[in-house]
């Protein structure tokens, strides 16, 4: 008689989690084509407080799942890199409200959002294995996403502006070498966010320094708050939390 298997039991917790971002995904999808429909700098609020909660959201997942696998030290990497991300949005917040509604670019905020770029990369390394991507690819990919800041450094001088906008750059091209080069080539989500994230934080120094007050600066809020709930909806478990074969006990001489 043919053999029926029941599919695995849902766990309830996952389940929450994935429609919650799946949900925030939805609302920030929603507000890019609100930016493309009606531009304005008014939904930048919006987008500020909406990056910051999902930001501190993910952070609290990765590190419930580290608490309830300890599956390695990657989901905590993963937490650290959303937790700071929240924080220097939070710290953007606060130097406009209490700075006259003014922000110099670069500040120590940028060095907050490169170094959550850095951390977030640091994360997939030790959460997935080497794939041995080809390195002539890599590099290449690094190199298209230099294109941009060497030409602005060439053209506009050196100055804190243009070094900060290479630096971002130079973050978001590791990142998406890193992702490519370790995240499984069926966890779309997981490379979409990484793309999207590594994207908004390309766009976002060359809207301070060449676009300020511009109506679409919000985008960048959008593209960000899609790119984490993306990486969040693709670390779920399984994806991060493989269980590791039981090490092999060699028997003591003599035995047989």
């Amino acid at each position: 008689m043919p053999s029926f298997s029941l599919p695995p039991p849902q766990d309830p917790v996952l389940t929450f989690l994935s429609g919650l971002f799946e949900g925030v995904l939805g609302v920030a999808a929603a507000l890019a084509l609100a930016l493309f429909v009606l531009p304005s700098a008014n939904y930048l609020s919006l987008a500020t407080d909406l990056e910051i909660c999902t930001a501190f959201a993910g952070a609290a997942v990765f590190f419930y799942l580290w608490f309830r696998d300890r599956c390695g030290t990657g989901l905590l990497y993963a937490a650290g890199a959303f937790a700071l991300c929240g924080v220097a949005n939070i710290a953007w917040y606060a130097t406009v409200l209490t700075g006259a509604g003014t922000f110099t670019f670069p500040g120590l905020i940028d060095m907050g959002f490169v170094a959550s770029i850095l951390l977030l990369s640091s994360a997939y390394s030790r959460l997935f294995p080497e794939r041995q991507v080809r390195g002539l690819i890599l590099f290449a990919i690094l190199l298209l996403t230099l294109v941009i800041p060497l030409a602005i450094l060439v053209t506009e001088d050196i100055s804190r502006q243009t070094l900060m906008i290479l630096l971002y750059f130079f973050a978001s091209g590791s990142i998406i070498i890193t992702g490519l080069n370790h995240v499984p080539r069926d966890n779309l989500k997981a490379l979409a966010g990484t793309l999207l994230f590594a994207l908004a934080f390309m766009i976002y120094p060359l809207f301070e320094t060449f676009f300020s007050g511009n109506p679409y600066l919000p985008l960048f809020g959008a593209l960000v708050v899609a790119g984490l709930s993306l990486v969040v909806l693709g670390l779920l478990p399984p994806a991060t939390c493989t269980p590791s074969p039981e090490p092999a006990v060699a028997e003591p001489p003599g035995d047989s």
